[in-house]
């Protein structure tokens, strides 16, 4: 209720849940889980039901390769196949002791990891978020694990998005890029602030999961995938009520708006009472809305290029954010003809709007020096002039200048 009176009008349209799922073992003869928790009196299409009354979507954090206790123990029929839940359970481990891997080699495996797909599309839910990857590569083999995203992709086609979360993403995410829709590219949110936005980890790789500790670094990571009709990139949740600072808040749903990540609030209707401001920025969700996603002019995370992000919008626009990662007030500079491409003719006018204090600039030449303060960030856009070129037209048109 909270969401959909306050962010609905922003365009904030999907409730979607998120983990603690051992709970769910009400189930049905083919096995999938029909309720959050069997404690709930309401099931999934009552909760889908209430979340479309509102004028918003559903999805779902689940992973169709987990089987809970209860379908393993009544041993259900797999729809599809001559067999029962306990001929595909895995034997290199399970997730925990009330969910269990099924093992992608086995006969009927297939069609278990489908139609749960395919279940959930039926119940109604629009996204599908599928965590914990890395755990069952780590346990079964890249083979197996490249069998579920096949799967899963083929299931959800156009019905469902298909978010992935946790990957290893080995050897530069060649298993996962061919088939995720959403990729998460950082550590999860945890306590969040400035720790999550830049700090954790910082600067240090490692292969396998969580490549990078930050969204920031995340970003930057893996730029190079991302754009539009590309990967989604996942910066996961924000939650702006564990930052210290406005200026924290603004960078944080700047960063995901700028890199073309979901902007997701896990801010909760006791928590994030008067912080609403910092989501319903309507030129900053504009770009979410246009498909955006820029770039970091370096993916070193060492350079300081690499803290500004420049894209261009569908009419031509330029977006530019400029990101202070460190602990002090930071001079940064954009040039309209290195950073962005300009003539020098076209450098010598342009127009710039600051996208947060929703104000013009005025018209700036060649380059602009910001200073930016600790942990804040400016977002500009920037309009290039169209040369004008003046033609004399003669014939139908008569003796008349025309300029285009």
């Amino acid at each position: 209720d909270w969401v959909a009176e306050n962010f609905l009008p922003y365009g904030f349209d999907m409730i979607c849940t998120d983990g603690w799922i051992e709970g769910g073992q009400t189930t049905n003869r083919n096995g999938y889980i029909t309720k959050y928790n069997s404690s709930w009196k309401n099931d999934w299409k009552y909760w889908i039901d209430y979340i479309h009354s509102k004028g918003m979507r559903a999805g779902i954090y689940y992973n169709p390769l987990w089987m809970t206790r209860t379908a393993y123990e009544r041993n259900y029929h797999i729809q599809g196949s001559d067999l029962r839940t306990k001929d595909i359970r895995g034997e290199s481990g399970d997730f925990n002791s009330d969910l269990y891997w099924v093992d992608t080699d086995k006969p009927g495996a297939e069609e278990w990891v489908k139609n749960y797909v395919r279940h959930f599309v039926d119940l109604g839910f629009d996204f599908l978020r599928v965590d914990f990857v890395c755990w069952y590569e780590n346990a079964y083999g890249t083979d197996r694990y490249r069998k579920l995203l096949q799967w899963v992709a083929e299931a959800a086609g156009d019905d469902i998005e298909f978010s992935l979360v946790m990957p290893n993403c080995w050897n530069n995410s060649e298993n996962e890029l061919p088939y995720a829709d959403v990729m998460r590219v950082s550590e999860d949110v945890f306590g969040g602030g400035w720790d999550f936005i830049s700090n954790r980890r910082r600067g240090q790789y490692q292969d396998g999961w969580a490549n990078w500790g930050n969204a920031f670094d995340g970003f930057i990571g893996f730029a190079e995938h991302s754009g539009r009709g590309r990967l989604i990139m996942d910066g996961d949740f924000i939650r702006l009520n564990t930052c210290d600072t406005d200026d924290e808040r603004q960078t944080w749903v700047s960063l995901m708006a700028m890199t073309g990540s979901p902007i997701a609030i896990a801010d909760q209707y006791d928590t994030g009472r008067g912080f609403e401001k910092f989501y319903q920025n309507a030129e900053i969700l504009a770009l979410n809305k246009a498909g955006f996603a820029a770039k970091p002019l370096s993916t070193n995370n060492t350079s300081a290029l690499s803290s500004i992000w420049v894209g261009q919008l569908p009419d031509g626009d330029w977006v530019c954010g400029l990101f202070n990662r460190e602990d002090a007030a930071e001079t940064m500079i954009l040039n309209f003809v290195r950073h962005l491409g300009f003539t020098e003719e076209q450098a010598n006018a342009v127009e710039v709007r600051d996208l947060w204090a929703g104000t013009e600039m005025g018209v700036q030449q060649k380059m602009m020096r910001l200073q930016v303060p600790a942990h804040a960030c400016r977002v500009l856009r920037v309009k290039a002039p169209v040369k004008r070129y003046q033609v004399e037209a003669a014939g139908a048109y008569g003796n008349a200048a025309v300029v285009y």
